[in-house]
C-alpha cells in the first residue's frame, strides 16, 4: 500500500525536506551507473553523503561529486573547499601551485582578516607521507602499491593548503570536514597494535570479607552521605 507521503514528488531544485524524501532519492541514485563506484548499490551511504551535503548547503549531486567518506570521516575535494569559501563571501586565491608546493591566500569577507598557507613536499616528507629516493617522490604501501601522495602529488598539495587555510581562518565554512589529502593518508595508514597491559594481581585478603564486614562498610558509607553536616563542619565539631 502506497501512502500519500511516498507519492509526494522529490523536488531536486531545492534543499530536501525530511528523511523520507532524502532516502527515496538515495535509493534511486544508488542504482545509477554514473555514481562513484564506492556508492553504487549502497543507498544508505548515498543518504549519508546527501545529508552531509545538506549541512553545507550543497545539492544532492554536488554532494555526491564533492564529498566522500573514508573510515567514517567526511572529506571535501579541494575544489569544494574553494567553492564553499567563495560562496560564503571570503576571497580565496591560489597564489602558487606546482609539483612541489602550493600556496593559498584567504581574506575574510566580513572582517578583512588575511591568512596565507603554504604546503610543500618538504612538509609531506617531514610528516612521513612521502620519501625522496634517488631524487624521486615515493609513497608505497607494504605490498608495493603506489599511494596517492606519489600518484597525485600536485592535487594533494592543493587539498592540504586549502583545507589548512580554511580551518585556520574560516572554520565555520566546513566545520568537522577533512581534506581529501588527509583521508587518503588515513586510508593507507597501517594500524598500530596497542600493547596489552596485564592487570596487577589483587590481594585476596583485601577482597575476602564476611557478609557482616560488608554490611558494616555499607553502613559507614551510607552514614557519610546522609549526615546533614558537610565534611568541614564535621571537622569543626570534632575539633571542639
Amino acid at each position: 500500500m502506497t501512502t500519500d507521503i511516498e507519492r509526494v514528488p522529490v523536488n531536486i531544485g531545492r534543499q530536501i525536506n525530511g528523511l523520507d524524501e532524502a532516502f527515496r532519492l538515495s535509493k534511486n541514485l544508488a542504482v545509477a551507473s554514473v555514481l562513484p563506484t564506492a556508492l553504487r548499490g549502497k543507498p544508505s551511504d548515498v543518504l549519508a553523503i546527501v545529508l552531509y551535503g545538506q549541512d553545507l548547503g550543497l545539492s544532492p549531486m554536488q554532494a555526491i561529486q564533492g564529498i566522500y567518506v573514508v573510515e567514517g570521516r567526511p572529506s571535501l575535494a579541494s575544489q569544494t573547499w574553494l567553492a564553499l569559501l567563495r560562496r560564503a563571501g571570503h576571497r580565496a586565491r591560489v597564489v602558487e601551485h606546482t609539483e612541489t608546493s602550493c600556496t593559498v591566500h584567504l581574506v575574510r569577507g566580513d572582517t578583512g582578516e588575511e591568512h596565507t598557507e603554504t604546503y610543500s613536499i618538504d612538509d609531506a616528507v617531514h610528516t612521513g607521507k612521502v620519501k625522496i629516493v634517488d631524487g624521486k617522490l615515493v609513497a608505497r604501501s607494504k605490498e608495493g602499491k603506489v599511494l596517492p601522495w606519489e600518484a597525485h602529488t600536485k592535487r594533494l598539495l592543493l587539498a592540504r593548503a586549502v583545507s589548512n587555510a580554511a580551518r585556520f581562518l574560516c572554520p565555520e565554512v566546513a566545520l568537522g570536514f577533512y581534506s581529501e589529502a588527509e583521508v587518503e593518508e588515513w586510508e593507507h595508514t597501517e594500524p598500530v597494535a596497542s600493547p596489552r597491559i596485564e592487570p596487577e594481581p589483587i590481594d585476596a585478603e583485601v577482597v575476602e570479607q564476611s557478609p557482616e564486614e560488608v554490611a558494616a562498610d555499607l553502613a559507614d558509607i551510607e552514614q557519610e552521605f546522609t549526615n546533614p553536616l558537610s565534611y568541614s563542619e564535621q571537622e569543626i565539631e570534632e575539633g571542639s
